[in-house]
Formats: structure tokens, sequence, C-alpha cells
């Protein structure tokens, strides 16, 4: 049987992925950025007090 290779449109989705990262200086400096391959997807609105709550609010909005 012949097969064809893979066509760009059937190949599977990248991972999305949350990064935290620390924004400034400050109790209220993290904040979390959802990623797909090098495209941004969402970016959270304001700082978290700190790296778990950024990583949680990210986490929920991936889940959505």
């Amino acid at each position: 049987m012949l097969t064809k290779p893979p066509h760009s449109s059937h190949e599977a989705p990248k991972a999305k992925e949350i990064r935290i990262s620390r924004e400034g200086p400050g109790r209220n400096s993290w904040c979390w950025a959802i990623g797909q391959g090098s495209t941004l997807v969402a970016r959270s609105p304001a700082g978290f007090a700190g790296a778990e709550a950024a990583y949680e609010a990210g986490r929920r909005v991936l889940n959505r």
C-alpha cells in the first residue's frame, strides 16, 4: 500500500504551554502567558502575588 506524507493541515497541533515570569519588583509581580509554539495565545491581565497563583490562573484559562 502506498502512503503519502502527512499534509501540513494533518499534522498534530502543537502543545500549549503555560509560562510563568516575574514582571518586576513587588508582591504582585508574577504573570502567566499561554503559548503554542512561538505564538502567544493568552496573557494575564494583571500581576499575581506568587508563581503558584499565576500558574493556577493560567491553568484555569487554558482549561476553559
